[in-house]
C-alpha cells in the first residue's frame, strides 16, 4: 500500500470516528445504526496504523495470557470468545434497533478481537467488518 493509498485510509478512519462520536451526541442520536457502523469502519481503519499494530500486540499478550486458562474449560482461545460475543452483541442490536453505549464498544472491540476468531465464525465475522470498511473507504476515496 502507497503512502498516498494509506494516508487516506487514516484520515477516513479518523473522519468515521469524529461523524460517529457526532452524531452521537450533537446529532441527538438520531442515527444509531449509521453511527455503529461508523465506528466500525473508522476502527477497522485504525487497525492499519501503528496504533492498531499495538491494540493487535496487546491483544496477542491477552490472548496467549488467557487462553490457558479459557482453553482449558471451552477448548478455544479467549479473545476469539470475546470476539464473537461482541460481533453477536454488535448483529443482535443492530437487527433489533435497540443500539446502546454498550453497542457501540462492542463495535469498537470486533475489528480488533475478531481476528482471533477461529474457523468459519471468524471467516463470516471478518468478512462482514471488512464489508463495511470497504464500502466507506470506498466513499472516502471517492469524496477524496
Amino acid at each position: 500500500m502507497s503512502f498516498f493509498a494509506a494516508s487516506i485510509s487514516v484520515t477516513v478512519a479518523v473522519l468515521c470516528l469524529i461523524a460517529a462520536g457526532l452524531l452521537r451526541t450533537v446529532g441527538r442520536r438520531k442515527a444509531p445504526r449509521l453511527t455503529t457502523l461508523l465506528v466500525l469502519a473508522g476502527v477497522v481503519g485504525i487497525v492499519g496504523t501503528p496504533v492498531g499494530g499495538w491494540l493487535r500486540t496487546a491483544v496477542g499478550w491477552a490472548d496467549s495470557s488467557l487462553s490457558t486458562i479459557i482453553g482449558r474449560y471451552t477448548g478455544a482461545t479467549a479473545v476469539g470468545l470475546i470476539g464473537l460475543v461482541t460481533a453477536a452483541v454488535v448483529g443482535f442490536d443492530l437487527f433489533h434497533k435497540s443500539i446502546n453505549n454498550r453497542t457501540l464498544a462492542c463495535a469498537a472491540v470486533v475489528p480488533v478481537a475478531g481476528v482471533s476468531i477461529p474457523g468459519t465464525a471468524g471467516a463470516i465475522v471478518m468478512g462482514a467488518v471488512g464489508a463495511v470498511a470497504s464500502a466507506f473507504g470506498a466513499l472516502g476515496s471517492f469524496l477524496f
